[in-house]
């Protein structure tokens, strides 16, 4: 027998068994019982039918349907008392058919019978939805990536959850960028019709107080070809501008960006920039956006959304993926929220109590419901969601930079502190290039005057060299904002003509030209030109006499010809008078005349004067000998005068002007290649033959010494370095102006204004220009009269006397001689004689010079 401890023990055992039995059985009773009363407050629960509009075959359609199941999910799990249920009723709407979404909507309000219509995504399906909303007093939220200008008309019953402020906030924010990079000109390229008209007027609103401009506006459509894509995107490559702001569906980005590549517009140089329908993505490595690694190197501009909610998003996005093959994006957060703010709003207003029956198509509940939608305000995934103005509050944006398919964030904009970039992350740029696109190439010809722009080759490195290069450095050093350029060598330009040049710039793939480069009327048709930086005008130039006709010591023996000279010693001083005048004298010699001395010197006579001759014949034939020889002294001096006046002062051109040079059928040079010779064939009526074409100051120099051609006609700065090299050569003639020389740009460049500023400013620094220009020996003026050569101011030297000096060095020797021989002296009556013959000869002179001026002058004003 078991005793009375191990009873007792027993008992207790039993005890606490039936115990443990006993509350096992109540706790399962209980929860029997809270599941029964759970089952029937469900069931007791007023289902509230809530319309879905969505293209349940786009991307966008199948994550929000995804994310809006969730979110009642995980609403109802939570909020277990409610009163009310959202019963959703999703209906299919294709993306581009109207009719389909009318269809639905009408379904939904007139069979559904629904409280609240969420959608469409189409921003002209949402239009009939809006209306047809408003007249049944169902409120319509609409959370589609379309933009602000295209929302349905606003009406009391319209809420969106993608407001207008946070639409034109995000273009803000890019406005931001684009400023922070100095880019100049930017193209926006948007999906049509629902994404353009929200970009156009807000992003021309974000630039209106900058000096970016939008030279072009790229419209695409969903169902364009990939020949439309490839033509619309030569459009934008013909405009020069390389920032581009995308504005579509991850759909047709997917399409653009592979024919963008294919075009060189994702190679460097280029920038882009991804507004918030692209760049709203949470997870960066999901199948449907891995057209982001084509863009690497863009940047993009997203809503910052609260880190206090990061893992519930996380969280929310690895359900999404797996039940419905979609990646979670903002807009799919906003129908998470609006959800949210939907239920709250339901039970807040009272649905469960109110009548179901609809006599017409208008919900009496309707501004009820509103009225508590629009009171909602509460700290959601997607970040503070408020809709107390009917549509969400702006928010903060990030800007992230695509580097090796990662999203890396590099700053932030906000109204109140505007960008705030992160100075340790360092942006990559399209190609993998570190340097700010857009990097200018400045095209460089090699042209026959290099002194103004040409290239030198040493290896593989190229450097540009000139005085339009040097100028353009020092244009772009004080340009308000920096530029990145660099210097792209024209070689064996082909046509090389400027004309054919400019109009193919687009072909040469540079961004500007930069040269000798002449404003002329019918290259504006090709490009746009700054304003001069070099005054350019056109005049002749011509060789004012040779070196050897400068140093002619045959110059005292000019004046007469030989037979001139021949007849005044033979005929006049020689055989004819003296021997007649001697045979007068011998005649009288019986007579007593002294004839012994012309005897000795026969030239007596004619130093002596006739008081010493004895016969009269011989005295009339010695006056009127001296009157002849006299007269043939003073054109002798007046002539010699002329001829030595001539050497100091530049001869007249060839010809007075270019018509001058018609009218003769004269021999003319220009400038190879230049435009000059349109003129001179077109305005000026020259013939073909009479032009030569030359490439060189060399050959001008050549031209004009041997006689190809009697002038040159070119420009000024051309013809200043010429006369540098030329100091026989002269600039003569009357003056064509034209419009100088200036850069290049493509038609309508932006850049224009901003380099004639910096030009006006670089020019208008006298000493330092004067500089620049002094480095390739280029005068400042073109006045005329800096162009006399060191031949035209020379003073008059022995060689210009090397004939006479002979002479006198031979007499000085005759009388050292006759010195040496002790011959008498000169009588002082042949002394006085001479000095009276200078005297009268002066004279004479004097008066002959002035009748020479008389008719010189006269002669001068006849031509």
């Amino acid at each position: 027998m078991r005793s009375m401890a191990e009873l007792q023990k027993s008992f207790k055992a039993s005890l606490l068994s039936m115990s443990g039995l006993l509350l096992l059985v109540l706790l399962c009773l209980h929860i029997t019982a809270r599941a029964s009363m759970a089952a029937t407050n469900e069931q007791k629960k007023r289902l509230i039918p809530v319309g879905v509009i969505l293209d349940l075959h786009s991307a966008l359609g199948s994550m929000v349907n995804g994310s809006l199941a969730l979110a009642l999910e995980d609403y109802y799990s939570v909020h277990t008392d409610t009163a009310t249920k959202i019963d959703l009723k999703v209906r299919n709407a294709s993306h581009d058919n109207v009719l389909d979404a009318a269809k639905a909507a009408w379904d939904l309000v007139k069979k559904e019978n629904v409280t609240a219509i969420l959608g469409p995504e189409n921003s002209e399906e949402a239009r009939y939805v809006v209306d047809l909303g408003n007249t049944a007093y169902v409120p319509v939220i609409w959370f589609s990536p379309s933009g602000p200008s295209l929302l349905p008309p606003r009406t009391r019953f319209f809420i969106t959850s993608d407001s207008t402020r946070s639409h034109c906030s995000q273009f803000e924010a890019i406005a931001a960028i684009i400023k922070a990079y100095n880019w100049q000109s930017v193209i926006p390229i948007y999906e049509e019709p629902q994404f353009g008209d929200d970009l156009i007027p807000c992003l021309y609103y974000a630039l209106q107080d900058m000096d970016t401009q939008v030279p072009y506006i790229s419209a695409i459509r969903q169902n364009f070809t990939d020949v439309q894509i490839t033509k619309e995107l030569d459009m934008i490559k013909d405009k020069r501008t390389y920032v581009f702001v995308a504005h579509m569906t991850v759909e047709l980005w997917s399409r653009l960006v592979q024919h963008a590549k294919s075009a060189g517009l994702v190679d460097k140089g280029c920038a882009w920039i991804l507004t918030q329908g692209l760049s709203s993505v949470l997870d960066p490595k999901a199948l449907n956006i891995k057209v982001k690694g084509y863009m690497d190197g863009a940047l993009g501009v997203r809503p910052s959304l609260a880190d206090s909610n990061i893992t519930k998003r996380v969280e929310l996005g690895r359900r999404i993926v797996p039940q419905y093959g979609k990646s979670l994006s903002l807009y799919g957060l906003w129908a998470y929220d609006t959800i949210t703010a939907l239920a709250n709003a339901v039970e807040k207003a009272g649905l469960a109590n109110s009548d179901e029956s609809r006599g017409d198509l208008r919900n009496e509940t309707g501004p009820e419901l509103l009225k508590a939608i629009l009171s909602e305000n509460f700290t959601g995934l997607s970040g503070n969601f408020n809709l107390s103005l009917g549509q969400l509050e702006p928010s903060q944006f990030v800007i992230y930079n695509v580097q090796a398919k990662r999203d890396i964030i590099f700053g932030n904009w906000s109204h109140k502190t505007g960008l705030v970039p992160d100075a340790s992350v360092i942006v990559e740029w399209p190609g993998n290039a570190k340097e700010r696109p857009p990097k200018l190439k400045i095209g460089v010809p090699k042209t026959h005057f290099t002194e103004f722009a040409g290239f030198t080759v040493e290896g593989q490195n190229v450097s540009a060299t000139g005085f339009a290069v040097e100028l353009f450095k020092q244009v772009v050093d004080v340009l308000p904002f920096p530029l990145p350029y660099e210097f792209v060598p024209l070689n064996s330009v082909s046509p090389s003509s400027y004309d054919d040049l400019l109009c193919q710039m687009k072909d040469k793939n540079v961004d500007v030209l930069i040269g000798d480069i002449t404003v002329v009327a019918s290259r504006k048709n090709c490009v746009d030109f700054t304003m001069p930086y070099l005054d350019s005008r056109l005049s002749i130039v011509v060789k004012v006499r040779s070196d050897s006709d400068s140093k002619n010591g045959g110059t005292f023996l000019e004046p007469f010809s030989r037979s001139i000279w021949l007849s005044l010693a033979v005929g006049v001083a020689g055989a004819a008078v003296t021997v007649s005048v001697i045979i007068f004298e011998i005649r009288k010699m019986n007579e007593g005349s002294n004839w012994h001395p012309f005897f000795l010197n026969p030239l007596l006579i004619y130093v002596s004067g006739v008081d010493i001759l004895k016969s009269r014949t011989s005295k009339w034939v010695m006056v009127l000998v001296m009157f002849v020889l006299g007269i043939a002294m003073q054109v002798y001096t007046a002539y010699l005068s002329s001829i030595l006046s001539e050497r100091t002062m530049a001869k007249p051109s060839p010809w007075r002007d270019l018509q001058d040079i018609k009218r003769n059928n004269g021999s003319l040079g220009y400038q190879k290649d230049s435009w000059v010779k349109d003129l001179l064939i077109d305005q000026i009526k020259l013939k073909d033959h009479q032009l030569k074409a030359l490439g060189s100051l060399e050959e001008y120099n050549e031209a004009l010494s041997n006689g190809t051609v009697g002038a040159i006609f070119d420009e000024t700065p051309y013809l200043k370095l010429f006369l540098s090299k030329c100091p026989s050569c002269k600039m003569t003639g009357p003056i064509y102006s034209t419009g100088g020389f200036a850069f290049a740009f493509p038609n309508n460049s932006i850049l224009v204004p901003n380099f004639s500023a910096a030009i006006l400013k670089v020019t208008q620094n006298v000493t330092a220009f004067h500089e620049m220009k002094k480095s390739i020996s280029l005068p400042d003026t073109i006045d005329k009269s800096e162009y006399k050569s060191d031949v035209d101011m020379r003073s008059l030297t022995k060689e210009d006397f090397g004939g006479l000096f002979p002479i006198i060095w031979s007499v000085l020797a005759l009388f050292m001689t006759i010195l040496i021989l002790k011959v008498p002296p000169i009588p002082n009556w042949l002394s006085t004689i001479y000095a009276i013959s200078l005297l009268l000869s002066g004279c004479i002179r004097s008066i002959l010079v002035l009748i020479w001026r008389f008719f010189k002058r006269r002669w001068r004003l006849k031509q």
